[in-house]
């Protein structure tokens, strides 16, 4: 059971940096204009997230640590970030075009 966590991190963190990085190209397309700093940084942030769970998982799917507390707690926040990341992108997007549908 506990090793369903890192099983689906794995599975899941590679579909999660793919949305990333086809999203990041369609919004660069659509606006034209380059992003902004902190949508750079949030992008940086969402990548590292994903890569340091990612990593977790793999270690201790491959039995190199052993899963305890403490790799469960970074794989699950790390996941929540990348999902808080998402969400904020998301709503930064709804938000941007709701006000271009009303202009």
């Amino acid at each position: 059971m506990k090793t369903a966590l890192y099983d689906n991190a794995m599975q899941v963190v590679p579909v999660l940096l793919i949305a990333l990085f086809l999203d990041t190209r369609g919004v660069d397309r659509q606006t034209g204009h380059p992003p902004r700093r902190w949508e750079n940084a949030q992008d940086r942030l969402f990548a590292v997230l994903g890569v340091v769970a990612f990593t977790v998982s793999m270690f201790v799917v491959a039995g190199v640590a052993d899963g305890g507390r403490l790799t469960e707690a970074i794989v699950i926040a790390a996941l929540s970030g990348c999902i808080g990341l998402l969400f904020a992108r998301i709503w930064f997007r709804l938000t941007r075009n709701s006000g271009q549908a009303r202009e």
